[in-house]
């Protein structure tokens, strides 16, 4: 009995809640409140009041008071609206225009120290850059009689004659970086004939291998820088030095290089395998594994071209090249200087038909100064000591290039009359002057 009249005071309670709300919505043109807004307050009210007996018009007047603050919220959002817009707006800028001023005024005080110094840098980049224009006009100039030998191999891309120069400048550092000094054998238990005898006996097995011109070349080289790098070698070691050296040459210019038994085969046995391999170790880590010396061949092929030798020129001076292989004195010069004078006294002794001058300028072109880098001045001592090379080369122990240079394939350019003539004789007659 109690819960059924306890429902139905509930009943009675949301009844007049219900009528309450529906008294409360406002007339057309009024703001209307949030939605929920104040519910939870009604149902307070409207329950104490039943509670108490007193009228709900205290609740209504208490909900009336309070539509204003309803009523507020949207022109709050509007001021702050208009104050945003206010402060958003930006003031008018005035443009002003930049007054030019003709009076200058210069101040002639004395700089600092500091300021001086590079104003005084500054003007001598300046001149210098001047000194260079007028350098590179002047040089422009005389390039007018100097031949442009890369000209006709510009068409064909495999010769990449736009690079051709900028090679044998590189090539040119290269053996400034890589230097063999004179008598780098002075205090070794190895003796310049020892080395003028393994020469001589590597140009043989050189020939009887049929191996590349720069193979024989390198192997030299290799032998000259690992000897006066590694000064502990001995007489009996001097040719597995010799033939390692090969090994190694072979391994970096041939297509199909010997193979390691064909070296100990050819020194008859005197070396193991394994020895071969334990010296080719040696020489590669002493020379920090850098094989790109270049070689005098090198320089000689594009001496020639610059030339305009003929196959008789470039085939002598290679006989020249390959007699200074053998003989310990010339060694120390680098390859470009050898290559130079070898082409010099190969156009002394046959001749050169260009029309020049002068008879110094008949063979040495300013197109070969230009390309060589080297005036005849430069190259006049060098001729000197490979024509006392080649004077006594008849007579010489040492005959291997002699001979290999009688072959028809060499044009027999050993046994030519120009090698006894007496111009041969008064340059190495003058070799000290």
């Amino acid at each position: 009995m109690a819960l059924r009249s306890r429902a139905i005071n509930l009943n009675v309670a949301n009844q007049e809640n219900v009528k309450n709300v529906k008294s409360m919505a406002l007339a057309p043109g009024q703001t209307r409140r949030a939605a929920l807004g104040e519910i939870g307050n009604k149902v307070i009210i409207q329950r104490t009041n039943d509670l108490t007996g007193k009228s709900s018009q205290a609740g209504k007047d208490k909900v009336l008071l309070k539509k204003p603050l309803v009523t507020k919220q949207p022109q709050v959002k509007v001021d702050r609206i208009e104050k945003i817009e206010k402060v958003v707006q930006k003031p008018h800028v005035q443009i002003v225009k930049p007054v030019v001023k003709t009076d200058i005024h210069v101040d002639n005080r004395p700089l600092p120290e500091a300021k001086k110094n590079e104003t005084d840098n500054i003007n001598k980049k300046d001149s210098e850059l001047n000194e260079a224009k007028k350098d590179t006009d002047s040089f422009s100039s005389d390039l007018i009689t100097i031949e442009d030998i890369d000209e006709e191999d510009r068409k064909n891309p495999i010769l990449v004659s736009v690079y051709s120069n900028d090679i044998y400048r590189h090539l040119r550092n290269l053996e400034t970086q890589f230097p063999i000094l004179k008598g780098y054998l002075h205090g070794q238990e190895v003796t310049p004939k020892m080395r003028c005898v393994l020469v001589d006996w590597l140009i043989e097995v050189h020939e009887q291998f049929h191996l590349m011109q720069e193979t024989l070349y390198l192997t030299i080289a290799i032998i000259d820088r690992f000897l006066q790098d590694f000064r502990l070698i001995t007489r009996k070691r001097l040719q597995l030095v010799g033939v390692t050296a090969m090994f190694i040459a072979s391994k970096y210019e041939e297509m199909y290089s010997p193979d390691i038994n064909d070296f100990v085969y050819i020194t008859d046995n005197a070396y193991t395998k394994a020895e071969i391999l334990q010296m080719e170790m040696l020489m590669i880590k002493t020379l920090e594994f850098s094989f790109g010396r270049p070689l005098p061949l090198h320089f000689l092929r594009r001496y020639s071209k610059a030339g305009k030798a003929l196959p008789v020129h470039h085939t002598l001076a290679k006989y020249f090249l390959e007699q200074c292989l053998v003989h310990y004195e010339v060694c120390h010069h680098p390859p470009s200087l050898i290559a130079a004078a070898a082409l010099y006294l190969s156009f002394l002794l046959l001749g050169n038909d260009s029309p020049q001058e002068s008879e110094s300028d008949l063979i040495w072109t300013k197109t070969l100064v230009h390309y060589s880098t080297y005036k005849l001045r430069d190259v006049l001592p060098v001729v000197k000591e490979i024509s006392s090379i080649m004077v006594t080369a008849e007579k010489s122990k040492y005959q291997a290039a002699r001979r290999k240079y009688t072959n028809p394939k060499h044009m027999k350019i050993s046994l030519r009359p120009e090698l006894k003539s007496p111009t041969l004789a008064a340059l190495a007659n003058h070799k000290d002057e």
